[in-house]
């Protein structure tokens, strides 16, 4: 007999959405549209520094330089920072200037995970309450949320800029909490593709967790309540 819950907590990228290949397409046009040969390598190298930059900030190896008067100050900064770490040394006005591009043509066009609308729909359909709890730009976020075709399912969106914090991090989840109204973790499931936020955030917050693991990946240390390779193995959960 599974667990009864009523809150269901979806990771955003790479879980509903192929971030990967949403990525690929806005840094590739933004490259194309500076004048540069945009190549496989290029691309690459940018989602490898992209993937290492966000670890290291929620590992909290990437500090603040100062202490920010408001979370819009931190984010504009942070942002900036990745885009110069991958472009090379640049005014910050720049550096925000192409992540503000940067992220416009992530809003331009999402890429679906395989049966991300579909399991949307059956979980509201049963009664279950649906949450994005995401790292990614708040900016984005609701126009790669309606590329799943299930955006008329979701509750409500929390992003991480909204509070200061990335997941893992306690007060992350204590922002969302607040913004729900609601601190029973028991009632709570977490639906995500990465150990080092996802599940780690679970573990850290008492709720429990489903990991959505398509690639096959080992999970070494980490405590998972549930596993699946496909979206659609959740009818088997809940």
């Amino acid at each position: 007999m599974h667990k009864k819950y009523r809150k269901l907590l979806f990771d955003l990228d790479n879980t509903l959405v192929d971030d990967d290949k949403n990525r690929e397409y806005a840094i590739g046009k933004m490259l194309a549209d500076m004048g540069e040969e945009v190549t496989h390598e290029k691309i690459q190298k940018f989602i490898e520094m992209d993937n290492k930059f966000w670890i290291d900030r929620s590992a909290g190896r990437i500090k603040d330089p100062y202490e920010f008067k408001s979370n819009e100050e931190q984010t504009k900064w942070l942002r900036a920072e990745r885009i110069k770490r991958y472009f090379g040394d640049m005014s910050l006005e720049k550096a925000t200037e192409l992540n503000t591009k940067y992220v416009d043509l992530l809003r331009e066009k999402a890429f679906p995970i395989e049966n991300s609308s579909e399991i949307l729909k059956y979980l509201f359909d049963k009664g279950y309450e649906i949450y994005i709890i995401t790292n990614g730009p708040k900016r984005a976020v609701k126009d790669k949320a309606k590329g799943t075709g299930g955006l008329e399912y979701i509750r409500e969106i929390f992003a991480a800029e909204e509070v200061g914090y990335m997941k893992p991090k306690r007060e992350y989840f204590n922002g969302f909490f607040e913004k729900i109204n609601c601190y029973d973790t028991s009632e709570m499931l977490i639906i995500g593709d990465e150990l080092e936020k996802d599940i780690l955030g679970g573990m850290n917050n008492n709720i429990d967790t489903c990991w959505f693991n398509r690639r096959g990946e080992k999970s070494t240390g980490y405590k998972v309540d549930y596993e699946i390779k496909d979206l659609l193995e959740l009818k088997e959960i809940l």
